[in-house]
């Protein structure tokens, strides 16, 4: 394996754990929201994670557009 290949599988590892951090942090915004806090804390929690599952699927399509181009 190759340093390039090993560097795509890291990337793409790291890409499909974005979400975790995001969901926790929405997860504890919507407590704070209960208790009293900022709506920030949910809206912010939901656009990470909204954005961290864009990551995933722009990574998606963008590694079906490379296998398609190779011979």
């Amino acid at each position: 394996m190759n340093e390039s290949a090993l560097l795509d599988r890291l990337d793409r590892a790291l890409d499909r754990v974005g979400p975790i951090p995001a969901a926790v942090l929405l997860a504890f915004g919507i407590d704070r929201y209960r208790d009293g806090g900022s709506i920030g804390w949910p809206i912010g929690g939901a656009v990470m994670l909204l954005a961290s599952f864009w990551v995933i699927y722009r990574g998606r399509a963008r590694s079906k557009k490379r296998d398609a181009k190779k011979p």
